[in-house]
């Protein structure tokens, strides 16, 4: 689907498309975000915070933003945080990106690989870090041995008030899958990531604001 957006006199229109496949996967229990409020009073303390949380994010598509501009590739997101498991307190909070990765998906979305190189930083030590990555996903489930369903979807919504209004447009075919592979910090751990829940899929996703001009 192509999003289009007439200009008017009195707004500005801006426009953010993509189209293409992503597979994003993650490890580790969830975590509590700032903000949020704690854990009601129980019997039991809260849990402490996960040692390994791993959120992976790549896609190969194009992206369209502004009046037309157009950019096409792999772009692969890396969230790290390690915690140190008896005192609960942050080893290493990598966030990084990579555009120079082999990301490669089955046309049927049956199974991708992704090999990486990620620059980032480290929240923790105030430092560059690069984290290398090794990724498979397969939609055969390992027990059954059948093939997971593709499961299609369509949303769209729009928000509006005042002069200020916003289309969300977003359909995709997916499967539901398994990743698993290695996680490396250059000078660190090697790190294994056991079988996650994920998923494959091929995706389209617009968005369109319009606000009024001063």
């Amino acid at each position: 689907m192509i999003l289009t957006s007439p200009m008017s006199a009195a707004s500005s229109s801006q426009v953010i498309q993509f189209n293409g496949l992503i597979s994003p996967a993650a490890w580790g229990a969830p975590f509590q975000l700032p903000g949020s409020p704690p854990p009601g009073p129980g019997p039991f303390p809260p849990p402490p915070p996960p040692p390994l949380l791993v959120v992976l994010l790549p896609s190969d598509g194009h992206i369209m933003s502004g009046q037309g501009s157009v950019q096409q590739g792999i772009f692969v997101m890396l969230i790290v945080l390690m915690t140190d498991p008896v005192t609960g307190m942050p080893t290493l909070n990598f966030v990084g990106n990579s555009t120079m990765a082999n990301f490669q998906v089955d046309a049927r979305l049956t199974s991708a690989s992704l090999s990486a190189t990620l620059q980032g930083f480290d929240l923790v030590s105030f430092s560059p870090k690069t984290v290398t990555l090794s990724v498979s996903w397969t939609a055969i489930d390992p027990l059954t041995g059948t093939l997971s369903p593709i499961t299609r979807t369509t949303m769209e919504s729009r928000v509006q008030f005042g002069g200020f209004s916003l289309l969300l447009h977003m359909s995709s075919q997916m499967r539901l899958a398994t990743a698993s592979g290695t996680l490396a910090v250059v000078g660190g751990p090697t790190i294994t990531l056991p079988p996650a829940p994920a998923t494959i899929a091929r995706a389209d996703f617009g968005i369109i604001t319009r606000t009024p001009l001063a």
